[in-house]
């Protein structure tokens, strides 16, 4: 019972924070969404007509440098979540979704240099943290952002062997983050920087 509860939670919680993955789940499909590279900006609604959901990446290149960079969802398909509520633009972002948790970020939080456990997307749902890519690129987000992290492939680079990214939290109030893990594909796909479709 309180297991079926918990998860209940978890998915009311998707379906507020990821309305992409909550409803591809309860629709039973996956609609195609089209990523393609989009100028530097911060994260969250790109467009509004057609819409374009703004995410941030880190990633390793061939040579295990990591680098920041910004993609953009798109092909959002207008349809009912759950009947009769009338249509709202409906996504799920690429990858098969491996676990869900949470993270909160202490006020002062440093993580020293280090590469994420696998590809993940990580949404903030309030406070403010940065990452800082072995190629010196910062990339700082806050509530309602989302960042993909693909960086699994750094390697040790410069002289003291730094490899991934570094963590700061930001400012006064601890981050409290979602963070959804997904399934590396055999093709390579959960390392690209613009997550290719499924």
């Amino acid at each position: 019972m309180v297991a079926s509860h918990n998860r209940a939670r978890v998915v009311s919680l998707l379906i507020a924070v990821l309305p992409s993955i909550g409803n591809a789940w309860a629709a039973g499909d996956t609609p195609a969404l089209s990523v393609v590279p989009a100028p530097s900006g911060p994260a969250g609604l790109a467009t509004v007509d057609p819409p374009a959901l703004r995410y941030g990446v880190l990633y390793a290149d061939a040579e295990g440098r990591s680098h920041v960079q910004y993609c953009d969802l798109k092909n959002f398909a207008f349809k009912s979540y759950a009947p009769p509520a009338p249509p709202q633009y409906v996504g799920a972002p690429p990858g098969d979704v491996a676990s869900i948790a949470y993270a909160i970020l202490p006020v002062g939080y440093v993580g020293p240099w280090h590469a994420a456990p696998g590809p993940q997307w990580v949404i903030t749902l309030s406070g403010r943290w940065s990452v800082e890519a072995t190629d010196g690129t910062v990339m700082e987000q806050g509530p309602g952002e989302i960042q993909f992290n693909a960086d699994s492939g750094s390697k040790p680079q410069a002289p003291d062997g730094r490899a991934g990214h570094l963590t700061r939290q930001i400012g006064t109030v601890p981050t409290v983050q979602l963070i959804v893990s997904v399934k590396p594909q055999p093709d390579g796909g959960g390392t690209k920087a613009c997550q290719p479709l499924p």
